[in-house]
């Protein structure tokens, strides 16, 4: 059993900086806000040539593809008097491999998410195998670490974005289907590097801000705790 509950702890320590960062990816995959302003920042009407409210209608259509069990996405749009596809094939197959690791991405959010929860129900609750107060403890644990992974990050990052984008790809994917022309490629004319730095940004400042909030959160619980404690050990205490 102790070998059990050591590893369950484990876990439930890694599930912490895992659940921040996948959780804050599905929200900004999922957030209208974050396509509008790629197409509002970026000049996406000026260099796809498609007017703004279709380039809305087509996030919107992007969005849902990322969500519904349709194999490729069929995203077309009026452009002058012609209805056309806004991404040639390749870029329809970058897609596919894109919503692949969304949907990987969003099974492992659901379940670093319900067991974090089912660590606290059975363990911490009804079991009651570790206590509030080192639930706490492990929980600072597992946000200092996400705070890590985040400076580990952003040192990369700071050393050159352009080359950690083209590394992360070439783990990520098992093609070049990403490596596309902004000359021709209406996929990075929408959603160019700029807009990617700038959204890897907004995402590692809320997973930071969550995890200063846990470590604030279990911090003040750890002190409130032993404060509680140590006016129980006074002589002369009564509860009221």
């Amino acid at each position: 059993m102790g070998a059990l509950r050591i590893l369950a702890t484990v876990l439930f320590i890694i599930s912490i900086p895992i659940a921040l960062f996948t959780t804050n990816i599905r929200y900004v995959a999922n957030e209208p806000r974050v396509y509008r302003y790629a197409i509002d920042e970026y000049g996406a009407v000026n260099s796809t040539g498609v007017g703004r409210e279709e380039l809305i209608r087509a996030g919107s259509e992007l969005r849902a593809y990322f969500n519904n069990d349709d194999i490729e996405p069929a995203i077309r749009v009026q452009r002058g008097d012609q209805t056309i596809n806004l991404f040639n094939p390749r870029e329809v197959a970058h897609l596919v491999d894109v919503k692949d690791r969304f949907v990987l991405v969003n099974r492992v959010q659901e379940f670093s998410v319900l067991y974090l929860i089912g660590y606290i129900a059975a363990v911490v609750l009804w079991a009651r195998e570790v206590t509030p107060r080192r639930l706490a403890v492990n929980v600072i644990i597992g946000s200092v670490i996400t705070l890590v992974v985040i400076g580990g990050a952003g040192a990369m990052g700071a050393s050159g974005f352009d080359s950690a984008w083209v590394s992360f790809h070439e783990v990520l994917f098992s093609n070049d289907l990403w490596r596309l022309n902004p000359q021709t490629d209406r996929l990075i004319q929408i959603y160019p590097p700029e807009f990617w730095q700038n959204i890897v940004f907004f995402i590692g400042l809320l997973v930071v801000a969550e995890a200063a909030l846990l470590i604030i959160a279990a911090a003040l619980y750890l002190g409130a705790s032993r404060h509680a404690e140590a006016r129980r050990l006074e002589p002369n205490y009564a509860p009221s």
